[in-house]
């Protein structure tokens, strides 16, 4: 049984319905739709993948409509014959954002329940479309213990291509109230896009230099729930970039997610906050699993493997990913050049390995352990960009600054522009490039892998021997009393604080 639900569409099919559905004499129209489950760890998401638009007399528009027998049955074989659920969708043509049933429509839904369960093997997803914004609403028909079909809402309904629309179910994420401490973010942009902002659930893959300084900007923005993912500890290293990050996380042997979770909680703006921190990496399939419950993630990972995953993410299941890196070119002792790029991997944009940003041969070699062998890594080329480790803070807030305003313009689209293209800035030259071009040609993430969820023919995760030794060797050290005593006292300070 399916309890938490939503729905998910590239910006094609929401255009491809919105076409049909908004007419020009004002009557309601519908369809059907195809659709693919993605299973997160908490939540089910139907990807819609293709509009089924009715043949010369299978609905009869009469102010209302009516489908006929026909026009189920022949995209309930279709949904079956591609392996795929049916949905039904129809308009409420004055309607406004989220739409829930009226009898008439509980009624035709139920009609079609219980045979589509048995033909498609899978539940009917039930659609309505505001035709005054082009909102939408959905529900999923199950069986209850009662042996009754009736509908489970879904939380929000999300559009995914150049820009993130996503129209949420105020019954179940009902919008934050306004308070005083996010007046100058909400006069940038009105309160009903901070509404929908604070109600992302936005995920921080990678809490490092980068992903630290994102983690507290989205906390100060008002997002309400962030899930942030990193296997790794505090190491002496890592105190020059890492933002809130101290010698005594060092000696007590915080691990970076629930140090980033600490310091969101204590610069969230939002009055309803959650900040869960998974020690583990998104290759793993738990990680995999809770990473897939996101509508948006950032990706601050410098490895081949989890950007391939990420990227798997955005295409098959809808999710779109903001990812960024840095370059730093430091040959000899002296700082030579330093470039940061930012982009989103998503429906109609280009995807991480068209633009370079990790080789699949890497992602192998990752899987085999050999980048976390430091002979193999001494035996690459001198500049070799699995080399590169050279950063520093003024680069990580450059890049996370980045990376932050290609979420914000495809969130907001400030003057109607969602998409600028993925930005590569040149620090010696001052200089920004512009890559406003799709994949290319042949690419699988934006072709036969799109919206596929948990159908898509591959298999990204696995067993990931560098974190499961990060957790192993965390867990010795905090088995020694002392130091179980000395994080519960530092635990307490930073909570009366």
């Amino acid at each position: 049984m399916i309890t938490r639900f939503s729905v998910a569409m590239t910006s094609e099919v929401a255009q491809h319905l919105t076409d049909h559905l908004r007419r020009a004499d004002g009557q309601e129209d519908c369809a059907f739709v195809l659709w693919r489950p993605s299973t997160g760890a908490g939540r089910t998401t139907a990807l819609l993948t293709e509009v089924v638009l009715p043949r010369e007399g299978e609905r009869i528009v009469h102010g209302t409509v009516d489908f006929t027998s026909a026009y189920f049955l022949r995209a309930a074989a279709l949904a079956a014959e591609h392996g795929c659920g049916l949905g039904f969708i129809h308009a409420h043509p004055k309607g406004r954002g989220w739409q829930r049933l009226n009898a008439i429509d509980h009624t035709a839904e139920a009609s079609i329940a219980v045979q589509t369960q048995v033909i498609t093997g899978r539940p009917l997803v039930g659609l309505t479309f505001a035709g005054t914004d082009a909102g939408f609403g959905a529900r999923m028909w199950q069986q209850q213990a009662s042996r009754r079909y009736a509908p489970t809402e879904a939380e929000s309904v999300r559009v995914v291509g150049g820009g993130l629309t996503i129209t949420f179910n105020n019954r179940l994420l009902s919008a934050p109230p306004a308070t005083n401490r996010q007046l100058r973010t909400v006069s940038a942009w009105g309160q009903t896009t901070q509404d929908d902002l604070a109600r992302l659930h936005v995920g921080v893959v990678g809490c490092g230099s980068v992903g630290m300084l994102v983690v507290e900007a989205l906390a100060r923005t008002g997002i309400q729930n962030l899930s942030l993912f990193d296997f790794d500890t505090v190491e002496e290293v890592n105190l020059d970039r890492l933002l809130h990050a101290t010698l005594r996380d060092v000696r007590l042997h915080r691990a970076k997610a629930r140090l980033a979770a600490r310091s969101a909680r204590r610069a969230a703006t939002a009055t309803s906050f959650r900040a869960s921190p998974y020690e583990l990496s998104v290759v793993e399939p738990d990680g995999f699993a809770a990473a897939a419950d996101c509508d948006v993630i950032f990706s601050c990972v410098d490895r081949p493997w989890p950007r391939a995953v990420l990227n798997l993410l955005a295409y098959a299941h809808l999710i779109p990913v903001v990812d960024g890196g840095i370059a730093v070119d430091a040959r000899g002792g002296r700082l030579r050049g330093a470039e940061w790029r930012a982009h989103i991997a998503a429906p109609g944009r280009a995807c991480m390995e068209c633009l370079g940003q990790y080789d699949p041969a890497h992602v192998q070699a990752e899987r085999d352990g050999s980048l976390d062998d430091p002979a193999y890594i001494t035996g690459l080329p001198v500049g070799h960009p699995l080399r590169r480790k050279e950063n520093i803070f003024v680069f990580s807030a450059s890049a996370a600054a980045a990376q932050l305003n290609q979420f914000v313009t495809m969130t907001t689209a400030p003057g109607g522009i969602a998409d600028t293209g993925a930005h590569l800035y040149h620090l010696t030259t001052a200089t920004l490039d512009h890559r406003v071009d799709g994949c290319e040609t042949g690419c699988p993430y934006d072709g036969m892998l799109r919206a596929l969820g948990d159908d898509a023919p591959v298999t990204v995760t696995g067993r990931h021997p560098a974190a499961e030794q990060a957790r192993a060797a965390r867990a010795r050290a905090v088995r020694r009393w002392p130091l179980r005593a000395r994080r519960a006292v530092d635990d307490l300070l930073h909570r009366l604080r």
